[in-house]
């Protein structure tokens, strides 16, 4: 909910797109995410992508910090990034970013995969 509700934050007054998907993949070797690294394996990802804003490196930077926001005063607590990595952290998943300013964002959520029945 907090991706989806961020992502319409980050494309405001104007016309945009909001997308979501969920696929599974297949990492064949390890992928280095922001404060963590997937080992290889099958993953359900969770994609969350927009064509809003986007964040520079700097921002980029700090989004899982707790209590960082770039929303004025009263508008964010600053809290929903952080337990959004807290979540993926603890079901031993990862979580990768990448965003352009001007441009929008896309966060990319790996969640180990159970295996399939036999």
């Amino acid at each position: 909910m907090n991706l989806g509700t961020n992502a319409v934050h980050a494309i405001g007054d104007r016309d945009g797109t909001v997308a979501v998907r969920v696929e599974r993949v297949v990492l064949e070797r390890d992928l280095s995410v922001r404060a963590s690294a997937l080992q290889p394996g099958t993953y359900a990802r969770l994609v969350v992508s927009d064509d809003g804003s986007g964040m520079d490196e700097a921002t980029l930077n700090h989004i899982f910090d707790p209590f960082f926001t770039t929303k004025p005063a009263g508008e964010g607590s600053g809290l929903g990034l952080s337990v959004v990595h807290g979540i993926v952290r603890n079901h031993d998943g990862g979580i990768a970013v990448a965003s352009t300013p001007g441009r929008g964002t896309e966060f990319s959520l790996y969640f180990p995969a159970a295996p399939r029945p036999s």
